[in-house]
């Protein structure tokens, strides 16, 4: 192999680790960066309150106006009960209610709130006592966002602090900010806290929940995995 050539390689391998040198380099000060400037993690879901929707007096489900997946407001009816006005007792005991007589009255149940049904505790044609749930609706102008933080982290996060919510299902970030740092871990909430009483204790580092509000609260769904990057500064 000539001098020339043997020279010429040499520099590509130099530039070669070079480019890789720099490289780490810049994703080493890039990482350190976000470090100092944000905290970010995918333990994170979207949250809301469920409102439940129920019958106000004993009848039997005679329609429904809204099913499973229907946008409502507030005070839109959503379901008319069938209120029988006489009940008479069998032979047997029990009560007996008669239903679709010509004194029954028909009373439309509405909607708390403005949102979106989710479930439907009932069927159409079915007996229901007074305040049994018929629809749960989500109320879509009260949805947040739970982030679970490491405890070595979380005090670094204060209220106010701007965050970005990527969301999964929607492809696309929306802007939120730091509510409230809940005073309790994720391990107080469970079913079976866990005990640490044995002699090979190993520790383990715990979640504390961060609650986050969104500025735009369009086309999300409960319960979907999300996103976020808390900006500490």
């Amino acid at each position: 192999m000539s001098l020339s050539r043997l020279v010429n390689k040499r520099s590509v391998f130099a530039v070669l680790a070079l480019a890789v040198m720099l490289s780490a380099a810049l994703f080493t000060a890039r990482t350190l960066y976000d470090i100092q400037h944000y905290i970010s993690t995918e333990n994170a879901t979207l949250q809301g309150t469920l409102v439940r929707v129920a019958s106000p007096n004993t009848g039997r489900v005679f329609t429904y106006l809204a099913d499973v997946g229907s946008l409502v407001r507030r005070d839109d009816p959503v379901a008319v009960i069938d209120i029988p006005i006489s009940a008479s007792l069998p032979a047997g005991g029990g009560n007996r209610s008669t239903f679709l007589d010509a004194r029954d009255r028909l009373a439309e149940v509405t909607s708390p709130v403005s949102g979106v049904v989710v479930s439907r505790s009932a069927s159409a044609g079915d007996s229901v006592a007074p305040n049994q749930t018929l629809l749960t609706v989500v109320d879509t102008n009260n949805v947040w966002v739970v982030a679970n933080i490491e405890e070595t982290k979380v005090s670094r996060v204060r209220p106010g602090q701007y965050v970005e919510v990527y969301i999964d299902s929607l492809q696309r970030t929306v802007d939120g900010m730091v509510e409230s740092v809940v005073p309790a871990t994720t391990s107080t909430f469970s079913l079976l806290p866990p005990q640490n009483a044995a002699g090979n204790f190993t520790k383990v580092v715990q979640l504390v929940p961060v609650r986050i509000t969104l500025s735009d609260h369009a086309g999300l769904i409960v319960g979907v995995s999300v996103r976020v990057r808390i900006h500490l500064s």
